[in-house]
C-alpha cells in the first residue's frame, strides 16, 4: 500500500483554490447581467488574491474596510429606485471578492460560502435554465468538501493530512451532495407553490422575432435573434412548415397593416394534424398555429380573423396549447374584401411598367404569379445593407435588389394588386428543427417569416418569394433537455401538484419470492462491503497501530499528537516499540511522498513486533 501525505500549508492551498471555485460558479451565471467595470474588478481582484495568497501578504483589516466601503457605494452611484436590485448584486459580488484579499481563518471561508451561495441564489431571478442545476450541484460538492477539510484540520489539530484521508472526504461531500438529491426532489414535489412569482423584478426584457407591424425601410441591418419561440410536439412532416400568426392586408408604401376585421367563413379541405405548442411570451397575443388551422383548444382566446387567434390577456409567462390544422389544405371563399386589391399612391410607374413586363407573357392569374414569383428568385436575400428610404420596394426592386422576406413578399403582393389579383401578406414563422430525441419542432425567433396569399379561382393560394432560407445545425441534445428541465421543473405548478396528487394510488406490494431474493441479494452485498471495509481499514498502518495499542490498553485522545500519546505509555517495553514505529513513521510523513514497499514493510515488521509484545 502507498501512503502519501499533505502537509497543513498545501492543504491550506486546496481550500484557497476550493473556496475561488465556489466563488466563480456564481460568477460565471451573472456576469453578463451585470457591468463590465464590475467583472473586471471581481476578477482584478482576485487575481491579486492567488498573488497575495502566494506570497504570504495579507492586507490590513482598515486597508480592506477603505476599499470596501468605496466598491459598495460604486454601484449605487447612478441607481434608480425601480433598478435597485442590479447594483444590489454587484455590491454583493464586490463584497465577495474582497473577503479574498484579508488574511482567512475559518471565519473568513464560511463568510465566502455564504456570500456565493447568495449570489447563485440572486443568478436566479436573470436565468434559470437546467444549468443552474448543475451549478447548484457543483457548488454544493465543492462547499461540503471545503467545509469538511477545515473542520478536520481544525479538530484533528495535526500538520498533515493524509493524502487518502483527503479523497475520503471528498467521496463524503459527494455522498451528501447524492443522498440530499431524493430528499430535494421530495421537497420539490410536496412543498406548496404559488401560481405567481414572488419576486417579479422584471429582468426578463421579452424579445421578439415577430411583430404585428411591418415597417419596410425603418432599419439598414437586421441580427438574427436565437431566442427559441416554441416547441411544437407532433409527428416530423416531410414537407416545409408555415406557422400562422397574423394576416396583412393594408399597404401604405411603407408599412402593412391588418385592417379587414371580417370573419368571413371559408371551406377547407386537407390533411388533418393534432399538435401541442409550448408557446413563450413573445408573439405578443398571437398564438402561432401551424397553417391552416381549423381549431385551438385553450380558453380564453377570440378569433380574431379566419386563422388568426388571439388571446383575452398579455402571457407572462410559457404557455401550452393543443390545436388541430389542416396540412395540404384547400382555402375556398365566396368573396374577399375589396381591401386587399388596394395599391398606395406612392407606388411609382417604374413598379408598374415592370410588373407589367413580366408578367406580360402571361394568360391567367395563376400564370401572372408564377411570373412575378420566378422574376423575384433572381433577387438576393440578405439581412443586411437593406433598402431604406422614402420608397423602400421601389428601392429594393431597382436598386438594391437584395432584401429580407418582408420586401419579397411585399412587392409580390403588391404586383398582384397591380395585375388587378386580390393578395395579402401573412406573418408567422417558417420551418423549424425537428428533434428526433424529442418529437417535437423547435421554431426560434429568426424563423420569423413573411409570405405572400394570392386569390385565385375563388380559392387562397400560397407563395413564398424569398425561397428557402437556410439555417443553423441545432445540437438537439441540449435542446431535448432544455425543452425537459422547462416541461418537469419550470412548469410544476400548483395545478401539477394537485394532478399528481390524484393520480396516486397505494401500490399493492406481494412479497413474492423474486422480491425476497433481491432483498437477500442486497443484503449479502451491504455485508460483503462492511467486510470490505473493515479489512480495509485494518490494512492502513497508522490504524494498525492505534487498534495494537488499543489492546494494550492504550488509546489516543483526538487531540495528541502521535509523540505526545507514545510518551504518556508506562509500559517501557511498550513504549519503546511505540516510539521506534512513530519516528519512523514520522520520517516518511514529513518528508511528504509515497511510502515505498520497503518501508511499508519495515513499518509492518515493527508492528508485529509491538503486538507480540502484547501477546507475551
Amino acid at each position: 500500500m502507498l501512503l502519501r501525505f499533505i502537509t497543513q500549508s498545501k492543504t491550506e492551498n486546496i481550500i484557497f483554490v476550493l473556496s475561488i471555485l465556489i466563488a466563480l460558479i456564481p460568477f460565471t451565471a451573472i456576469f453578463s447581467y451585470i457591468s463590465n467595470y464590475v467583472n473586471f474588478i471581481f476578477l482584478l481582484i482576485i487575481l491579486a488574491s492567488v498573488f497575495l495568497h502566494i506570497k504570504k501578504i495579507f492586507l490590513p483589516i482598515w486597508l480592506l474596510n477603505f476599499i470596501s466601503i468605496g466598491l459598495i457605494i460604486m454601484p449605487f452611484l447612478s441607481f434608480s429606485l425601480e433598478d435597485i436590485l442590479l447594483p444590489s448584486i454587484e455590491a454583493l459580488i464586490l463584497i465577495l471578492s474582497i473577503r479574498f484579499l484579508s488574511k482567512k481563518s475559518s471565519r473568513e471561508y464560511f463568510q465566502i460560502y455564504l456570500l456565493s451561495l447568495l449570489l447563485l441564489g440572486s443568478s436566479s431571478l436573470f436565468n434559470i435554465s437546467w444549468i443552474f442545476l448543475i451549478r447548484v450541484l457543483g457548488m454544493l460538492v465543492f462547499t461540503i468538501f471545503a467545509i469538511l477539510l477545515l473542520t478536520y484540520m481544525k479538530e484533528v489539530k495535526e500538520d498533515f493530512i493524509n493524502f487518502e484521508k483527503i479523497i475520503n472526504l471528498f467521496k463524503v461531500a459527494i455522498f451528501i451532495c447524492v443522498i440530499s438529491i431524493p430528499l430535494s426532489a421530495l421537497f420539490f414535489v410536496i412543498l406548496p407553490r404559488t401560481p405567481v412569482p414572488l419576486m417579479d423584478i422584471g429582468f426578463s426584457k421579452t424579445k421578439t422575432g415577430f411583430s404585428s407591424t411591418v415597417n419596410l425601410g425603418s432599419v439598414r441591418d437586421i441580427e438574427e435573434d436565437k431566442t427559441i419561440i416554441m416547441r411544437v410536439t407532433m409527428e416530423k412532416l416531410s414537407q416545409e412548415l408555415y406557422w400562422r400568426v397574423i394576416t396583412f392586408d393594408s399597404f401604405d408604401g411603407k408599412r402593412w397593416r391588418k385592417r379587414v376585421s371580417d370573419k368571413d367563413s371559408a371551406n377547407i379541405y386537407g390533411e388533418k394534424i393534432n399538435y401541442t405548442v409550448t408557446l413563450e411570451p413573445l408573439t405578443e397575443q398571437y398564438l402561432p398555429v401551424l397553417d391552416y388551422p381549423l381549431k385551438i383548444y385553450i380558453q380564453d382566446i377570440s378569433q380574431e380573423y379566419p386563422g388568426v387567434y388571439r388571446m383575452k390577456f398579455s402571457p407572462e409567462k410559457t404557455i401550452k396549447y393543443s390545436a388541430t390544422s389542416f396540412v395540404n389544405y384547400h382555402l375556398k371563399e365566396a368573396s374577399v374584401s375589396s381591401a386587399y386589391l388596394e395599391i398606395p399612391k406612392i407606388v411609382s410607374e417604374k413598379i408598374i411598367n415592370l410588373t407589367q413586363k413580366i408578367t406580360s407573357h402571361a394568360s391567367n392569374k395563376r400564370e401572372i404569379a408564377e411570373s412575378i414569383l420566378k422574376y423575384l428568385t433572381n433577387y438576393q436575400y440578405a439581412l443586411k445593407d437593406l433598402p431604406t428610404g422614402d420608397n423602400p420596394v421601389e428601392d429594393f426592386l431597382f436598386n438594391k435588389k437584395k432584401g429580407n422576406c418582408e420586401y419579397f413578399a411585399t412587392a409580390m403582393a403588391l404586383m398582384l394588386r397591380i395585375k388587378n389579383i386580390p393578395s395579402r401578406v401573412v406573418g408567422g414563422f417558417k420551418g423549424g428543427t425537428y428533434n428526433e430525441f424529442g418529437g417535437y419542432y423547435i421554431v426560434r425567433a429568426s424563423d420569423a417569416h413573411l409570405w405572400v396569399e394570392a386569390w385565385i379561382d375563388g380559392q387562397w393560394h400560397r407563395f413564398d418569394p424569398s425561397g428557402k432560407i437556410y439555417r443553423t445545425h441545432e445540437s438537439v441534445i441540449f435542446n431535448l433537455i432544455d425543452y425537459l428541465w422547462n416541461s418537469i421543473v419550470l412548469d410544476y405548478d400548483i395545478k401539477a401538484q394537485f394532478k399528481l396528487a390524484k393520480s396516486l394510488k397505494t401500490p399493492e406490494i406481494k412479497f413474492t419470492r423474486e422480491i425476497f431474493l433481491i432483498l437477500m441479494s442486497l443484503g449479502i452485498l451491504y455485508g460483503f462491503l462492511k467486510i470490505y471495509q473493515y479489512f480495509n481499514k485494518k490494512r492502513d498502518l497508522l490504524n494498525r497501530f492505534f487498534i495494537i495499542m488499543k489492546k494494550q490498553g492504550f488509546e489516543r485522545k483526538k487531540y495528541e499528537g502521535l509523540e505526545e500519546f507514545v510518551s504518556k505509555i508506562e509500559n517501557s517495553e511498550v513504549k519503546l516499540k511505540a516510539e521506534k514505529f512513530v519516528k519512523e513513521y514520522e520520517k516518511i510523513y514529513f518528508k511528504d511522498r509515497e511510502i515505498s514497499k520497503e518501508e511499508h514493510k519495515k513499518l509492518k515488521a515493527l508492528l508485529e513486533q509491538l503486538n507480540e509484545t502484547h501477546d507475551n
